[in-house]
């Protein structure tokens, strides 16, 4: 081979490795920029506007020209935007898309005009990090949007179970009070200090209660009107209604617990206890109560009646041993002038 032929060869293979080295050195900013999103994005418990000032900071350095470089971002109306920001024309956007909907974009912008490559003078590698930061800004949103309906969902739930009129109050599966609301510490008659931590089991007028209910809410999931004998604290045995249903973990396959509310019937019931009394009462009295009924056999001449046996009464004593009825004697005016006529 000649020197000529060894001379090219090396310098092949010295541009191969000049373009391999580039690539990799380019790969290796593209990945550091990837932790350094991520380092800002992913971090949790950062408030909101936290992490977009963050990426913010990020966006430049990541770029080929940091120098030059400015940016904005839009989510919801809301405008963030570096301190050196300036529109230009030499320009590359984003989407932001959550849940299948823009919410916003990443705008990148140099401040000088650069050479052209894959999207005015920006990189194709460019392009690819700031698509992969507008999907994760986009996630991040997702994620805002449910924590703040799972807020807003607590604090509706809260206030429902702090301001109801029924007794409510939360326990584990073993048995332990949670939680219990005003109502729940009125009808039981322990204090907020109390009642939480507390063992169900002081509450039912006995275990076997509570273990007939456990069964009953496990096996359908929840129950209404469910009777059960209660007690304060005092001993005071209540008649209530549960209406309860089962709390299952995030993967809805375990029972952590019950909801439980509780309506005290005690009265209302003792109420219809009276009642019913007196509806049997008044069935006994009006069982009592000897009545006349259908055809009565009479004499038409001297108005004797015939009773079941065949036997002819005098009407008087017909009619007072079928009924209440008793008989005074007296005239009326006819009989009492035809009788002085006589």
């Amino acid at each position: 081979m000649s020197t000529k032929g060894k001379t090219g060869s090396g310098k092949k293979v010295r541009e191969n490795i000049g373009e391999n080295t580039g690539d990799l050195s380019e790969r290796i900013r593209e990945l550091n920029s990837l932790h350094e999103i991520s380092d800002v994005i992913d971090r949790r418990g950062r408030p909101f506007p936290e992490i977009i000032e963050g990426v913010l900071k990020v966006i430049p350095r990541i770029m080929t020209y940091p120098e030059i470089t400015c940016a904005r971002i839009t989510i919801d109306d809301e405008v963030y935007q570096t301190e050196n920001f300036r529109q230009s024309s030499w320009h590359m956007e984003s989407d932001i898309t959550s849940r299948c909907n823009v919410v916003g974009a990443i705008e990148v912008f140099y401040l000088e005009d650069r050479p052209k490559s894959f999207e005015g003078p920006f990189t194709k590698s460019e392009r690819g990090l700031l698509d992969n930061i507008a999907s994760r800004l986009g996630r991040v949103v997702a994620r805002k949007r449910s924590e703040e309906m799972l807020t807003e969902s607590e604090e509706r739930y809260r206030s429902l179970f702090e301001d109801s009129s029924d007794a409510i109050y939360t326990v584990s599966r073993d048995g332990i009070i949670l939680d219990a609301n005003e109502a729940a510490l009125d009808l039981f008659g322990y204090s907020s200090v109390e009642m939480p931590g507390m063992s169900v089991l002081l509450l039912y007028a006995t275990p076997e209660e509570r273990k007939r209910f456990q069964e009953e809410v496990e096996k359908k999931g929840s129950v209404k009107n469910f009777e059960v004998k209660l007690k304060k604290k005092d001993g005071t045995v209540m008649d209530c209604l549960y209406t309860s249903s089962v709390r299952r973990s995030a993967s809805n396959s375990d029972i952590l617990g019950y909801h439980c509310i509780i309506r005290d019937i005690t009265e209302s019931k003792r109420l219809e206890q009276e009642r019913q009394q007196l509806i049997e009462d008044l069935k006994s009295a009006l069982e009592k109560i000897k009545t006349l009924r259908g055809l009565i056999p009479i004499c038409a001449s001297c108005k004797k009646i015939r009773d079941d046996s065949g036997f002819w009464k005098g009407i008087e004593e017909y009619i007072e041993a079928h009924s209440n009825a008793i008989f005074s004697h007296g005239l009326c005016p006819e009989c009492q002038k035809l009788l002085e006529e006589e």
